[in-house]
């Protein structure tokens, strides 16, 4: 004889307790020309940032000062969040509307 299980409730995984409401930053009016040196240095920017997002993430894991960057490690996921958003509200920004 088969056990007979309730359905599940409903979930509330995407109830705005758990998921925030987030407002994105407003985009540039004009894009970057492609090619153009603002274009270039804004690309050299983000990777900068990207690669010091990396060795602080890197530097979590290891045990010797390593690169002899200021930067410390990361001690949670929440430092590395803040970090990663402001790469990402500045990708966001510069984005083409479409």
């Amino acid at each position: 004889m088969a056990a007979i299980f309730p359905s599940p409730s409903i979930s509330s995984a995407t109830s705005a307790a758990i998921v925030p409401d987030l407002e994105l930053p407003q985009m540039r009016s004009h894009p970057l020309v492609p090619g153009s040196q603002k274009e270039i240095a804004f690309i050299e920017h983000i990777d900068a940032r990207l690669s010091q997002i990396t060795r602080r993430y890197a530097k979590k894991f290891s045990k010797g000062s390593g690169s002899g960057d200021e930067a410390p490690g990361y001690d949670n996921f929440a430092q590395c969040v803040v970090d990663l958003e402001t790469v990402f509200n500045m990708v966001w920004i510069s984005g083409t509307r479409g």
